[in-house]
């Protein structure tokens, strides 16, 4: 039985490169659908070429959320955009019409689809201090025994020697007073909000990571290293900020200050975005609710799609 667009969210995900954007674009145009963007970077104005926004004549044509809501020096947390995209979501159903979730941050999908609820578990500067005053390499098993015993879940995960997690735990604990898995269960308690209908786009490696290498080509000729420049020149402290953490950023200053050729970074950007690509893999691998379709966004691709779908 085919699945009416009206009645369940249509998700695109897949690793950086796989073609999502056109795919979601195509499909909305046959469903008259909007488009909500599960992308950490495109949430920042200005930076455009980077971050491979859709064109403003497309944004025309299409109606997308979730694209150029804050300025580059601003932060943004997972749980600030579950509650933008869940509004966006509902006001694009409000008007009767598809909505498609499309993007490739592995952390906005799973929060979307499992329905998170996000418990704050601020920094205590003061209880870090004091954790990493008690918890030393001398006594990490005698702690780590400590930890067992309150989240015994969270025991067999944390490694013996691993200090920082260890400390981590107890500072969370002193804070909170919640375990790791009482988090855990806190946050999945209420479920998801919208019934979804997810595919996974899982393109051959190599030629993902063929692609990968000409889109990073195409970025410089279409301008980033004039699109880096201004956003330098604009935002003086922007080096420090979340958005610059977007790939091709960082190392494209980094050529603008003289440091490296312009072949090293194209390289840099190349590889740190295949790294990329194989930890969103990771992230959607994990899932057993994605309709996988080995390739590209494709025709193919659509036909795949449209077989499940009522239009």
């Amino acid at each position: 039985m085919k699945i009416n667009p009206l009645d369940q969210v249509i998700v695109i995900c897949g690793p950086t490169a796989s073609g999502k954007s056109g795919l979601a674009v195509e499909l909305a145009k046959l469903i008259d659908a909007e488009i909500v963007s599960a992308d950490s970077m495109q949430i920042y104005r200005e930076l455009d070429i980077g971050t491979a926004k859709v064109s403003p004549e497309i944004q025309a044509m299409i109606k997308h959320h979730m694209i150029d809501i804050i300025n580059p020096d601003q932060t943004y947390s997972v749980a600030q955009y579950i509650k933008a995209a869940t509004t966006a979501i509902e006001i694009i159903r409000a008007k009767e019409k598809a909505v498609i979730v499309c993007g490739g941050t592995g952390q906005y999908i799973n929060a979307l689809l499992d329905g998170l609820i996000f418990i704050d578990t601020p920094v205590n500067p003061a209880v870090r201090k004091e954790m990493k005053q008690k918890i030393t390499e001398n006594n990490a098993s005698d702690w780590h025994l400590k930890l067992n015993k309150l989240d015994e879940q969270a025991g067999s995960r944390i490694s013996l020697n691993d200090l920082r997690r260890i400390r981590r735990f107890f500072e969370v604990y002193e804070t909170t007073g919640l375990t790791q898995t009482q988090i855990y269960e806190k946050s999945h308690a209420k479920g998801p909000d919208f019934k979804f209908l997810s595919f996974y786009l899982y393109p051959d490696r190599q030629e993902l990571y063929t692609r990968i290498n000409q889109r990073t080509e195409e970025m410089f000729e279409s301008g980033l290293v004039e699109e880096v420049k201004r956003i330098l020149e604009k935002y003086p402290l922007i080096r420090k900020a979340q958005s610059f953490q977007a790939i091709g950023y960082k190392e494209t200053a980094s050529y603008l200050d003289g440091n490296v050729d312009l072949r090293t970074v194209k390289d840099r950007i190349g590889q740190v975005t295949r790294n990329y690509a194989k930890r969103q893999f990771t992230w959607f691998n994990a899932r057993n609710d994605l309709n996988v379709i080995n390739d590209f966004g494709s025709l193919n691709s659509l036909e795949q799609i449209l077989n499940l779908i009522d239009y």
